[in-house]
């Protein structure tokens, strides 16, 4: 691992996704009771804590740490891809104003846990991929970056996605199969497996991960 050209990806590890009080927890669980504990669970006991591990390595040994914030900055969200863009909709008719929040609302942050440092990038994106709606390419190519180690939610969709994308845009791709969370194991283990051949083939666990750096 050339460690100078080795970035880690943090995806979309945002408050309106992981605190019960955010609309767009409200608004999921009214439709269906419970189907965000797997996740919000998850992410609490044990990818926060392996992404923070991982943050402080990078930070420690000057690798970079990019941050992903899925988040629109039009009103009328139409600046987001469609799927968000209707689920947004959905929510403001039953009165809950900001299942998808603005990039300057505080609950579009990310989570306070794990929260960028002044020396880290962020970059904000309006689809799944990165790719479509930021000049992530640019910035990670600008800086020499060729290895992305990918962590963050949802890993079946944004994760995913991006990661697919990095590798067709000639990024190598590792994935850390214990800093990604989706809403069910199920779906994460599947993506994580269905997309191995695309991305590379690299899954490893934090400790994994952590133990080339000895």
């Amino acid at each position: 691992m050339h460690r100078k050209k080795t970035a880690l990806i943090i995806v979309d590890m945002q408050r309106y996704y992981l605190e019960r009080e955010s609309d767009y927890q409200i608004y999921f669980n009214a439709i269906n009771p419970g189907c965000l504990d797997y996740i919000t669970g998850h992410c609490r006991d044990t990818v926060i804590p392996n992404i923070s591990m991982l943050i402080s390595r990078f930070r420690k040994t000057g690798m970079p740490v990019v941050y992903l914030r899925l988040c629109g900055n039009r009103e009328d969200r139409s600046d987001l891809h469609r799927f968000f863009r209707d689920t947004w909709e959905r929510g403001v008719e039953a009165g809950l104003a900001n299942v998808y929040p603005l990039e300057s609302d505080p609950m579009s942050m990310v989570h306070d846990g794990i929260s960028p440092g002044p020396d880290d990038i962020v970059i904000k994106k309006t689809t799944y991929s990165a790719f479509n709606s930021s000049d992530i390419k640019r910035t990670l190519d600008d800086a020499g970056i060729r290895v992305l180690v990918f962590t963050g939610l949802a890993t079946s969709q944004c994760v995913e996605t991006t990661a697919r994308d990095s590798s067709d845009n000639g990024f190598d791709v590792i994935h850390i199969s214990d800093a990604q969370a989706d809403y069910t194991e199920l779906s994460h283990n599947t993506s994580l497996y269905s997309s191995r051949g695309v991305c590379g083939g690299v899954i490893m666990t934090t400790d994994e991960f952590l133990g080339l750096f000895d």
